[in-house]
């Protein structure tokens, strides 16, 4: 039997400013030399382009949210005997940190990749293990209301001398959705007067941008979809805002007066679409422009900010089974810069691993 080492945190996906709670786990069953357990927390943020102006030209910059190298969790003189072992650890998440991000694309000769990642990892000499950490960057108040979204209320004459208004208001159901799920949404017309609607449209809209720097550049050789800013180059790789999606509807959608929980995959070519983020060198948000038509020829167009479309969740946490010998490890407590007090392991804080189960 080897020597195994695992690692664990409470959750999978945590909002920026969370405290991180988890627990390195620990087999001895062969002669080791470990005798201290490590932790290390980094979080990057990467965003590359590359395009052809006078010549390929490459625009990068790399950026740190967090970077918590090889910090002892635990150490001893001597190395671990056998047996099997635990050592709890909490951290707390920058308030400041973007969210789990990744996004790569083509477009006139260009491409780009940007990504925001967050790994944990554990090692006792040459043991070691890693896991992700999915950030999602909401509001708490929003992310926990799962009533009706943000709405929008227009209302305009349907004719010159006329009084009566035509009310028309989309909401969304949900304020964040996961990426790759549907995103539903409600349209409702209050329409006193003789006008009849004689259809509607609904596009997806995503407005991404990048925000990157580089030595020796001048304006000649920018191209026509970025900006040069205090230093910083701003590029709207997709050329302003991109249609991710698109639906054509007719009047006869409209027989109750409303249209309960249209859904727009948040997908585009099967493929899940990048979530929302706001990070040091990228900031991409989404939209839906709905418009409604009627027949006196008039359109009314409203725009709706979506407040987030979430990353996927943790599939490596989620899919993690925990080894028999976790339940019955023995505790190891220090006074590193993660460790934790003996009060807090009977709290729920650690609930949810293996030893410190509330009865």
């Amino acid at each position: 039997m080897n020597n195994e080492i695992s690692l664990r945190t409470v959750k999978g996906e945590y909002l920026p400013g969370e405290t991180v709670h988890g627990a390195v786990y620990l087999l001895i069953s062969r002669p080791t030399e470990a005798n201290c357990i490590q932790i290390t927390f980094k979080g990057i943020e990467t965003c590359t382009y590359k395009y052809e102006h006078e010549g390929r030209k490459t625009l990068q910059n790399d950026t740190a949210h967090a970077d918590f190298s090889n910090v002892n969790l635990y150490s001893q003189k001597e190395y671990f005997q056998f047996g099997s072992y635990v050592f709890p650890f909490k951290f707390e998440l920058s308030k400041t940190i973007p969210g789990t991000f990744h996004c790569t694309g083509k477009q006139n000769g260009a491409e780009w990749e940007v990504d925001v990642s967050y790994v944990l990892q554990a090692q006792a000499n040459t043991m070691q293990v890693s896991q992700k950490i999915v950030v999602y960057q909401v509001d708490e108040t929003n992310m926990q209301n799962n009533l009706l979204g943000q709405a929008k209320d227009v209302s305009f004459s349907p004719s010159f001398f006329s009084k009566t208004r035509v009310h028309i208001t989309v909401r969304l159901i949900k304020n964040y959705v996961e990426t790759g799920d549907n995103m539903m949404m409600r349209l409702i017309l209050t329409n006193p007067s003789k006008l009849h609607v004689t259809g509607f449209s609904i596009k997806l809209l995503r407005y991404l941008k990048l925000y990157l720097t580089y030595r020796g550049t001048s304006e000649k050789q920018l191209t026509a979809n970025m900006e040069f800013t205090n230093g910083v180059i701003v590029v709207a790789p997709e050329t302003g805002p991109h249609t991710v999606y698109s639906m054509e509807g007719e009047s006869c959608a409209f027989s109750a007066g409303n249209l309960d929980r249209l859904q727009i995959p948040l997908k585009e070519n099967r493929i899940n679409l990048p979530p929302s983020v706001e990070g040091k060198n990228v900031k991409n948000q989404y939209g839906l422009e709905v418009r409604v038509k009627f027949s006196n020829g008039h359109s009314e167009t409203l725009l709706l900010p979506i407040p987030g479309v979430l990353p996927c969740k943790n599939e490596q946490w989620s899919q993690w089974c925990p080894p028999d010998w976790t339940f019955k490890a023995e505790t190891k407590l220090s006074s590193s810069l993660f460790s934790v007090p003996e009060y807090l392991l009977r709290t729920e804080a650690f609930s949810g691993l293996p030893t410190f189960q509330v009865l």
